[in-house]
């Protein structure tokens, strides 16, 4: 009987410790779902100052790092179509001459200006003939072609705009451009760097 009355109060203690471990699980899990409930700043706020001085050190290091690549790599691309933009300013009137000459000019010349025409806001209807993107061309002062590229800003270009743009040099590479025309290379580059930007702002 002694035995019997042992072996009774040792599974007793040992179902005692199953449920008091039982119970500080769901105890943890609660405190865990009433974490997550609370806002965002808050549940980051406690693991903050939870982190030992060097964690938090090593943290902000690694956002600081992060920060100044995003930002090395946005230069970066800025700096390119400044540079395209450049030597669009740059471009001499007899190759814009050549430009305007054509009378039928290749596929890829005709794509690539309704596309940057399209950044720019015209119509797509008139930009079908390639008599009416001569007579853009042709335009000085505010409506010339070089002004509106210096003016025009990432954020002015709708998402409507970027897409009719895109979908015209889809397919195209700017040697091949450049092969049918060196103006409209750079026209090319300016357009597929906009759109880039414009898909991509981050």
């Amino acid at each position: 009987k002694e035995e019997e009355r042992l072996a009774e109060e040792k599974r007793k203690e040992e179902m005692r410790l199953k449920e008091e471990k039982r119970l500080a699980g769901l105890a943890k899990l609660t405190d865990i779902k009433l974490l997550y409930k609370q806002p965002y700043r808050k549940r980051t706020s406690r693991s903050w100052k939870n982190r030992s001085p060097m964690s938090r050190t090593t943290i902000w290091w690694t956002i600081w790092l992060i920060f100044i690549k995003k930002a090395t790599i946005l230069l970066e691309r800025l700096q390119k179509i400044e540079k395209v933009k450049k030597n669009i300013q740059e471009l001499k009137r007899p190759l814009i001459a050549e430009l305007k000459s054509m009378t039928s000019p290749p596929v890829d010349v005709h794509r690539t200006m309704t596309a940057a025409y399209l950044l720019m806001g015209e119509d797509p209807k008139d930009l079908e003939e390639w008599n009416n993107i001569v007579i853009l061309l042709g335009k000085t002062g505010r409506e010339s072609m070089k002004r509106r590229v210096q003016q025009l800003k990432v954020e002015d270009v709708s998402e409507e705009m970027m897409s009719a743009a895109e979908e015209e040099i889809l397919g195209l590479t700017s040697d091949e451009v450049y092969e049918a025309n060196q103006a409209a290379s750079l026209f090319f580059d300016w357009t597929w760097m906009i759109c880039y930007e414009r898909k991509h702002p981050d």
